[in-house]
């Protein structure tokens, strides 16, 4: 009798009373919901997926993780599919979009082996701490380092401030094809210089421009290099990258057998 009027609570009162006398139970207070323990005197947990609306209820670990940098070991090419939870819970970088997924968006992956990973939109303003270098996808991420997500030129710039006032360089190596840099330059950086290290001497007929996919020869000439001669080319400039990221291109022609490179190429955003 003690029993079924326990439950008969849950009917006619306050509280709702689950898995029996002994279970926790949902309180009605002032309108609204608390989970309350099976004689009403303390608090109980509540569990949850992940939220993926405005009004989803957050979970501990989701909530942690909003104002920290995400710690990202993995990347994911969302191509074909999203992919799967596995059994180690944690934030994976989306580093080729696709299904609804893009570049910016981070995946969590819950751990379960269950379902699929949920996509956390990208954010102006979200950081993330790359544990492992991040290669292969339709962008480049170092290890070990911090970036926030930059909404207006979709890309995620090195954080601390980085991108702004700070001289910095990608350097890559070419054989006989035309080739690009695995890093991108970000939109409306200034080129100071680029240097073309000839190390071993290309074949006859072969010439070398470096700068953009859409602008072979922005920051270097094949007038300006000899790839025939063993020798370092170095030119100082502040030209304008342009208002896209991008990588760099070495674009080779004259249909070299033979020949090596190392370039180089310093670049800045200066600040106003």
């Amino acid at each position: 009798m003690v029993d079924l009027l326990k439950n008969l609570t849950g009917i006619f009162g306050n509280l709702w009373r689950l898995g029996g006398a002994t279970g926790p139970q949902i309180k009605n207070a002032s309108s609204v919901f608390e989970l309350r323990n099976s004689d009403d005197s303390g608090y109980v947990k509540g569990r949850c997926a992940a939220p993926v609306g405005d009004n989803d209820i957050v979970t501990k670990y989701y909530a942690d993780s909003l104002e920290k940098p995400l710690i990202v070991k993995r990347q994911a090419n969302c191509s074909a599919s999203l992919p799967a939870n596995t059994a180690t819970r944690g934030w994976v970088a989306v580093t080729t979009a696709g299904t609804g997924a893009v570049v910016g968006d981070v995946l969590y992956d819950d751990g379960t082996g269950v379902g699929t990973m949920t996509i956390v939109a990208a954010v102006e303003g979200r950081t993330i701490l790359v544990t492992d270098e991040l290669t292969g996808g339709t962008i480049y991420l170092h290890a070990d380092t911090l970036y926030v997500w930059d909404a207006d030129g979709s890309e995620w710039l090195e954080a601390a401030g980085a991108e702004v006032g700070v001289r910095k360089c990608i350097s890559f190596s070419i054989t006989t094809a035309t080739a690009d840099s695995a890093e991108k330059i970000p939109a409306n950086a200034k080129i100071l210089n680029v240097m073309l290290q000839i190390d071993t001497p290309y074949s006859a007929g072969g010439l070398i421009d470096i700068g953009t996919i859409g602008d072979p020869d922005l920051v270097l000439d094949q007038t300006e290099n000899n790839p025939e001669v063993a020798n370092t080319y170095l030119k100082e400039q502040f030209t304008a990258w342009g208002g896209a990221s991008g990588v760099v291109r070495a674009t080779v022609s004259g249909a070299p057998a033979a020949g090596a490179a190392t370039i180089l190429v310093e670049y800045s955003k200066p600040r106003a």
